[in-house]
């Protein structure tokens, strides 16, 4: 599943291909990722406007348009294609297709079908879903111990499925939390309310040097994702426990263990997360 990481790459990948390329048609081949408008109005109002930057919010691909801006949510699998309107790909999951006045083609590709589309005027879609959702990233001012001291307070929530909320901290998925915590040497299952200010500064630390750190190494490029663009992540050369059950811990040399904490697979080190 890209995170915030593999999302920046595909971000930086695609901005200096589209940038200044005019969308002269669009074909839709499953309507339901159309999420705002419907379907028709989405075609009518992209149609012949320009791409002018590609930005990002933690997970979410932001395509400022002439007047609007296309926000695009890759959720498990969503890929991009830049290809010429000639070249042969695999069409089987590819779901859009833009077509550019220069020849070339941005096809979004998404085997499980979870991505999403919306189109929204310039203006409003700050104010609108889904940014509006959207917490603050790690680097952000606003994420200071005293922000998660207020977010966590007194909730009995545990922190590996606090740090997967989007609306708290945003950008850290299932890959990134797992290492954070395992380098703030914070166990999965402690309840946040219970985290100290120094714990709490561990966190933010960590989650900004890990998220740093695979940017720019490209990402991860595990299990089914790749960027599809050429780009392929060494991130996941670095991994501390993410997908290493059974393995031996770099630091201490136990076992790494494997648990489900909210239904997610959740690997940490037992001896270096001591549960409080």
């Amino acid at each position: 599943m890209p995170e915030l990481p593999e999302v920046e790459v595909v971000r930086k990948t695609l901005a200096p291909l589209l940038v200044d390329s005019k969308i002269v048609n669009v074909k839709i081949f499953l309507n339901k990722i159309i999420k705002d408008p419907d379907v028709l109005k989405f075609k009518s109002k992209i149609l012949n406007q320009t791409f002018r930057e590609v930005r990002r919010k933690a997970k979410l691909l932001i395509f400022v348009l002439d007047d609007d801006v296309l926000l695009s949510h890759l959720r498990m699998e969503g890929k991009y294609y830049y290809k010429k309107a000639s070249e042969s790909i695999d069409w089987k999951h590819v779901l859009i297709v833009f077509d550019l006045d220069n020849g070339y083609q941005l096809c979004y590709h998404d085997t499980r079908r979870f991505g999403t589309f919306h189109l929204q005027a310039k203006e409003k879609y700050q104010d609108s879903k889904p940014y509006i959702n959207i917490g603050p990233e790690p680097w952000d001012e606003l994420v200071t111990t005293n922000y998660l001291k207020n977010k966590w307070k007194n909730k009995k929530q545990k922190v590996k499925t606090a740090l997967l909320d989007q609306s708290t901290i945003s950008g850290l998925g299932n890959i990134y939390v797992d290492e954070t915590l395992f380098a703030a040497k914070i166990h999965p299952e402690t309840i946040v309310s219970n985290l100290n200010e120094q714990e709490l500064e561990s966190i933010i630390k960590n989650a900004i040097k890990i998220l740093e750190l695979s940017v720019q190494l490209g990402g991860s490029t595990i299990a089914t994702y790749t960027s599809s663009l050429g780009v392929s992540g060494t991130f996941q050369n670095h991994l501390q426990v993410h997908t290493r059950a059974n393995q031996t811990c770099f630091v201490c040399l136990n076992k790494i263990q494997k648990i489900k904490v909210n239904n997610r697979g959740t690997y940490f080190c037992a001896h270096c997360q001591i549960k409080k």
